[in-house]
């Protein structure tokens, strides 16, 4: 076998610690470097994590690695990742892929035209619960798909960038419903969206950003879906998959369906609570990272591309113009350019907080 590609990890956030630990549950790689916004981060997390280096900078960091992960706030993942790209790494974005369609092109260009492989990280696409679901779709065992809902949902983001315009690009839609959206085409098999249908709203004093977000999907060959996502479920989070056939139902639920529970009378733990038997498996990011790390060796297209990073994008931006006209959208369409996705939306109401 050939030797771990060597990775670093652009982020020391809740991303990138999970990431650190699923490569050091697989074989094809292994991190070797961090870098982040305040050096005393990397330093920290390079540490715990037994890093080589804490890099000060993201060209030190793609001096020392072959795949640059990049799990920094939205609005930096483009520049960081073509930055990669040209210097002739893999590179592996987190969701969403950038803040707009045209800048997701970009990505997609730059690392077509430097050779290098471009991994969309998708994990829902490796989820076991949702590999089952699609393999049972696929084998047509509920015959004729009429309807697929699906959920995301929690009280709201850890971090502040989240709520910023100019750090995140969109609210909810970008955070959670880019999730929902892939895991709903990926699951059809990737059909074309040909509409789009969209109801968003800003419930949070502290943020003129979309915390609500319903949307409606029409895909080639007449499936329909809907989406949601939100930050104001409270309670837990919720990640929930219906699909309804002509001949059966499938239903699943990835978090609080586990068969696993607890009860505790007291403490930060008190109640039930449903338990995992491996986190990082049954969210699929071992798998997910495997699979990218074994595409990359191979010059293969990985299963979530840039590609897909991009028609993410032009549907979620098709949302945003959705819900402030009050009108569906057929898609492809063509809109206007905007600095972030979520400014189709807000429009006048723009703020840069």
């Amino acid at each position: 076998m050939s030797e771990p590609y060597r990775v670093g990890l652009v982020g020391a956030g809740h991303i990138s610690r999970t990431y650190a630990r699923a490569l050091a549950a697989i074989p094809e790689g292994r991190v070797v470097a961090v870098c982040a916004r305040r050096p005393e981060s990397a330093e920290r997390f390079a540490r715990e994590h037994g890093l080589e280096r804490a890099a000060a900078s993201l060209d030190e960091l793609i001096d020392a690695v072959d795949v640059v992960c990049v799990n920094t706030p939205n609005a930096l993942h483009a520049e960081q990742a073509i930055r990669a790209a040209e210097a002739g790494r893999h590179v592996v974005v987190e969701k969403p892929l950038a803040t707009t369609a045209a800048e997701g092109r970009a990505v997609v260009e730059a690392c077509r035209r430097a050779g290098v492989g471009l991994a969309y990280a998708e994990e829902l696409a490796f989820v076991p619960k949702f590999v089952r679901a699609r393999e049972i779709v696929a084998a047509g065992e509920l015959g004729a798909l009429r309807y697929v809902t699906q959920r995301e949902a929690h009280a709201g983001p850890y971090a502040p960038w989240f709520f910023s315009r100019d750090e995140a690009g969109g609210g909810v839609a970008m955070d959670m419903a880019c999730h929902s959206l892939e895991l709903v085409r990926w699951l059809l098999g990737k059909p074309a969206c040909t509409a789009v249908t969209a109801w968003l709203e800003a419930g949070r004093e502290d943020s003129c950003l979309d915390d609500h977000a319903v949307l409606h999907l029409t895909f080639e060959g007449g499936v329909s879906a809907l989406c949601e996502a939100s930050w104001a479920l409270q309670g837990g989070m919720q990640s929930r998959l219906e699909v309804w056939g002509s001949q059966g139902t499938l239903e699943t639920e990835l978090l609080h369906a586990t068969g696993l529970r607890t009860y505790r009378p007291d403490g930060e733990r008190a109640g039930w609570r449903a338990e995992t038997a491996d986190w990082l498996w049954e969210n699929g990011y071992p798998q997910e990272l495997s699979h990218f790390l074994r595409c990359f060796r191979e010059g293969r297209t990985p299963e979530e591309s840039g590609e897909d990073g991009v028609r993410v994008l032009e549907i979620l931006e098709a949302a945003y113009v959705s819900a402030r006209e009050g009108r569906s959208l057929a898609l492809p369409a063509q809109l206007p350019a905007v600095e972030r996705a979520v400014d189709h939306w807000l429009g006048d109401r723009r703020n840069t907080s």
